[in-house]
């Protein structure tokens, strides 16, 4: 009799967990990308996780425009209850307050930092038919006069990387913007551009079928899914650029549901699925903590300001 009793009090507190559940409304994940590209595809890896780990309904919400702007004002102007959540990248956090007159919300002040997820370096790419096979290559070639940059757009992290090559390399070349990397591979291919600039999510597959030279990446180390590709700073000690994924709450969020979020980001991060997955998709995971992701924002918002001031570009 004991048994019956014992499994029905169970199944009776599964029932008053899986109600509780759903009573919950929808946690909103707002990314400010189309659906289908690299930085959507992340976010519903991390929707997904953090569906299945949180016990929760997560709805991926995409609101683009403004270099993801409006999708980050969203977050911040969201009630902090920890049901609406954004998946920020670096653009809105650390890029585009020096590019944008006016911005609608402050990211230094108005969100809470959650934890990087994903790192997505920068990688540098030249034309097949160009000569130029490396970082040294390419700083001999600029030595005797600026040639044709390609980016996949102004303002972008792509675009200010190279800005920030050109001050490491003290070279010139001549930037040509592309409404995203589509439109500037036939170029590329055909010699109309020398390098191209991009993440590597998209970046990397061309160099794997021949449509281009991967020069180098931007990141600190090699990556362990492209070990054969050099890292700049093996040419130019100390320069990285990337761009990441990250978790952001709204300011005001309390306490307990970021510290319980941090720890799920963490966890995800150590995951091999969650690993392997990210790395299929041209990634690295990251599960910083809040202080980290703090100190990350502050860094490379001190790094990317004067780059963008010399580059004298603006989104207005």
């Amino acid at each position: 009799m004991r048994r019956p009793l014992l499994a029905f009090a169970a199944a009776l507190l599964l029932s008053g967990t899986a109600l509780a559940q759903q009573t919950q409304p929808p946690m909103r994940l707002i990314v400010g990308f189309p659906p289908g590209g690299g930085i959507d595809l992340l976010t519903r890896v991390m929707g997904e996780e953090l569906g299945s780990r949180l016990g929760r309904v997560v709805v991926v919400e995409n609101r683009t425009g403004a270099g993801g702007n409006i999708a980050t004002d969203a977050v911040a102007k969201a009630a902090p209850d920890g049901n609406t959540l954004g998946a920020v990248p670096a653009g809105p956090l650390v890029i585009n307050r020096h590019l944008y007159r006016t911005m609608p919300f402050d990211p230094l002040n108005d969100l809470a930092p959650v934890s990087r997820f994903a790192a997505i370096p920068v990688i540098f790419m030249s034309a097949p038919n160009s000569g130029i096979t490396d970082m040294a290559g390419l700083r001999a070639a600029l030595a005797r006069g600026p040639v044709p940059c390609g980016t996949p757009g102004a303002g972008t992290t792509q675009h200010l990387a190279t800005a920030l090559l050109m001050r490491a390399l003290e070279r010139d070349c001549t930037i040509v913007h592309y409404r995203g990397t589509g439109p500037a591979l036939p170029d590329l291919l055909n010699g109309t551009i020398t390098t191209y600039t991009d993440t590597v999510v998209t970046g990397l597959p061309p160099t794997r079928d021949g449509r281009a030279r991967a020069l180098a990446i931007a990141s600190p180390q090699r990556l362990s899914f492209a070990p054969d590709v050099p890292t700049v700073a093996e040419t130019i000690p100390g320069f990285a650029a990337e761009t990441w994924l990250a978790l952001m709450a709204p300011r005001g969020t309390p306490e307990p549901i970021l510290a319980r979020l941090e720890q799920v980001m963490r966890e995800m991060a150590r995951e091999p699925r969650v690993v392997a997955r990210l790395r299929e998709l041209g990634a690295e995971a990251v599960g910083s903590t809040r202080a980290e992701l703090a100190e990350t924002i502050r860094s490379q918002d001190a790094m990317w300001a004067p780059v963008v001031r010399a580059a004298g570009v603006s989104a207005d």
